[in-house]
């Protein structure tokens, strides 16, 4: 195995400061707005922590899939999968949203802590993941998804902030 990009502690580091980012723009949105339609395709806030806790608990529970011996499901529409999750958001409250997302960015989180480098960062450690190490979903779910609606946030934000 070549020597990871990440070591636990360092992963956990870009979760952490890449969140910290996202979570203080959030801290800008005002309450009355977290549903009001005003990002790309009438999403709200509150759908975006909507979507960002089904793909961390997504990523919580393949992890737990690969650990079982189940490969990972493969996704064969994934506009049709947002389409559903975002259906899915509308329906809860925004606290009961905001809760579930905490919780599975914390079960990430505690995940990194507790899985073991080889589970995350080898990349032949779990059959069935085609020679991905695990650290790619983590990634692909944490900090990288973060600033990908980060920027459309920070863009309102700063339309909003000079109307």
């Amino acid at each position: 195995m070549s020597e990871p990009e990440f070591t636990k502690e360092s992963l956990t580091a870009k979760i952490l400061s890449a969140r910290k980012v996202f979570e203080d723009a959030l801290a800008r949105v005002p309450t009355e707005q977290m549903e009001t339609p005003i990002l790309h395709e009438a999403w709200s806030v509150k759908d975006v922590l909507g979507h960002l806790g089904f793909w961390e608990a997504r990523t919580l529970s393949r992890f737990a899939g690969l650990r079982a011996g189940t490969p990972a499901e493969r996704i064969t529409d994934m506009d049709a999968l947002n389409a559903r999750v975002l259906a899915d958001t509308r329906r809860l409250s925004l606290d009961e949203v905001r809760r579930q997302e905490r919780e599975a960015y914390q079960g990430l989180l505690d995940l990194v802590q507790h899985a073991s480098p080889d589970e995350l960062f080898d990349p032949a450690h779990f059959p069935g993941t085609d020679g991905n190490a695990f650290v790619g979903w983590v990634e692909g779910n944490t900090w990288d998804h973060y600033a990908e609606h980060l920027v459309e946030l920070l863009a309102w934000l700063e339309k909003d902030a000079r109307a």
